[in-house]
């Protein structure tokens, strides 16, 4: 018998009023985004799940072409059931990007069939939340979290960047909040890996605005996504819908903006210039008291 397709996180799309007011985003505008895509061929990494499938389905209402590469094949081959007879045409490729001689595949699979892409959305990602004491044994997971959300993403971005300067494109990352926030305990390998692709980037930028390639860096915050919410600590805690984390992504394409972040995060970046061992010190505490 096959086994049941593994489910994304189903969260409804809902907003509670704390979670409206905490993280606002514009709906998109379908005419907008629509001829904006009208003939792009779009490349989005971990589309099998979460943001990357809801970025996918919002696109393939609008005529352009879908690369979809993620690690569950038959999630790809459903998503690509599922957008048969719309306007986009949806390519699926089931790959690993931690692992280089995929990546190399990819990339030569793409080459091969004259797929160079218009538009490059970094979305794939791996989240671990682990303390001192679980990670010590557990090297593998600094690795795993390198490879997802660091090496691998930059792997296969040159290998389409000459593509992408040829067509002056636009680059998607798909980043976090947290990397613009405090450290916090518990999150070194997830932190570490998503701070590194974003300051690679960031380095990046200049030279690439030099030859007409956009960047937009999207920091978001929770979201109900499978891989966020395998922790059921952040069940009652407010997050944000993958349908309003789509948007945002998909605003900053079709509007040009270099960033979006929630409105609130200039809060505990003023606190923690005005007191910056604060929140080390509130950690510090709370650790103390947890033995």
């Amino acid at each position: 018998m096959t086994p049941p397709l593994p489910q994304d996180y189903h969260d409804d799309n809902r907003q509670t009023l704390l979670e409206t007011f905490l993280f606002p985003v514009r709906n998109i505008n379908k005419g907008k985004l629509s001829t904006a895509l009208a003939g792009k061929t779009i490349l989005i990494t971990g589309a099998s799940y979460g943001i990357g499938a809801m970025i996918a389905e919002i696109i393939s209402h609008s005529p352009a072409k879908l690369i979809l590469v993620g690690r569950t094949t038959e999630k790809l081959e459903a998503l690509q059931q599922q957008f048969a007879g719309r306007p986009c045409t949806a390519i699926i490729f089931s790959t690993d990007i931690r692992n280089e001689q995929q990546v190399n595949n990819l990339l030569a699979e793409l080459n091969k069939q004259q797929l160079f892409p218009d538009i490059f959305i970094n979305n794939a990602g791996k989240s671990i939340n682990r303390g001192l004491k679980g990670t010590l044994s557990r090297f593998h997971d600094v690795q795993r979290c390198s490879a997802t959300n660091f090496t691998g993403p930059v792997q296969l971005l040159l290998g389409i960047l000459p593509e992408l300067i040829e067509k002056k494109g636009h680059i998607l990352n798909v980043s976090t909040v947290t990397v613009m926030l405090p450290h916090t305990a518990g999150w070194s390998a997830y932190h570490a890996s998503k701070a590194a692709f974003d300051d690679w980037l960031k380095c990046m930028e200049p030279e690439l605005r030099k030859q007409q390639v956009m960047v937009s860096s999207v920091y978001l915050p929770l979201v109900r996504t499978q891989m966020s919410m395998v922790n059921e600590k952040n069940h009652t805690k407010p997050a944000m819908s993958k349908k309003k984390a789509a948007n945002a992504v998909l605003n900053c394409f079709i509007y040009k903006k270099r960033k979006y972040r929630p409105w609130w995060i200039g809060v505990p970046l003023f606190f923690n210039a005005l007191f910056p061992n604060l929140w080390y010190r509130i950690q510090l505490h709370l650790i103390k008291q947890s033995k």
